[in-house]
C-alpha cells in the first residue's frame, strides 16, 4: 500500500513540475510578445511622425523620410522573424527560403548591409546560441544572394 501510495505522491509531484514549466515558459513567449509589440508600437509611431525618428538615433536622422521609413519597416519585418525563429515558428529551411525573397530586392539588401554588424554584436551579447544561428543564416543568404547578383 506504501509503494503505491508513494507512486502516486511520484507522479502528482512529476504533474507539478511539468505544470510549472511550462507556464513559465508560457510566461516567457508572454513578456517576449509584449516587448515585441511596445517594439512595433514604437517604431509604427516613429514611421508616421518623422520628427520622432530622430529619437532612435544613427543616421536615421540624416537619411530622407521615405528611406527612413522603409529601414525601420526592414526592422519591424527582420525582427518579426527573429521572433518567429525563437519561438520556432520558422525553421531553418523556411527561414532560408524567405530570406532568399528578401535579398532578391533592394532594400532588404541595403538594410542587411548597413545593419549587419548591429544585429552581430546584438546576438552576441544576447549569448543566445538560436539567436547567434539567426544571424549566421541571414548573414549567409545575404552573401548568397550577392554573389548571385553579380
Amino acid at each position: 500500500m506504501a509503494a503505491i501510495s508513494l507512486t502516486i505522491s511520484i507522479f502528482a509531484l512529476l504533474g507539478v513540475i511539468l505544470s510549472l514549466i511550462y507556464q513559465s515558459r508560457q510566461t516567457r513567449l508572454s513578456r517576449e510578445e509584449s516587448v515585441r509589440a511596445y517594439h512595433r508600437d514604437l517604431i509604427g509611431m516613429a514611421i508616421e511622425d518623422s520628427e520622432l525618428r530622430v529619437c532612435w538615433g544613427g543616421d536615421l536622422a540624416t537619411v530622407p523620410q521615405e528611406e527612413a521609413r522603409q529601414i525601420m519597416f526592414t526592422n519591424l519585418i527582420v525582427t518579426w522573424w527573429h521572433s518567429c525563429y525563437i519561438v520556432k515558428d520558422l525553421n531553418d529551411e523556411q527561414l532560408s527560403l524567405t530570406l532568399d525573397i528578401f535579398f532578391k530586392g533592394e532594400v532588404g539588401r541595403r538594410y542587411w548591409l548597413k545593419n549587419r554588424g548591429f544585429w552581430t554584436d546584438l546576438m552576441r551579447e544576447a549569448n543566445s546560441g538560436k539567436s547567434k544561428r539567426f544571424v549566421s543564416i541571414v548573414d549567409a543568404r545575404y552573401q548568397h544572394a550577392m554573389a548571385a547578383s553579380t
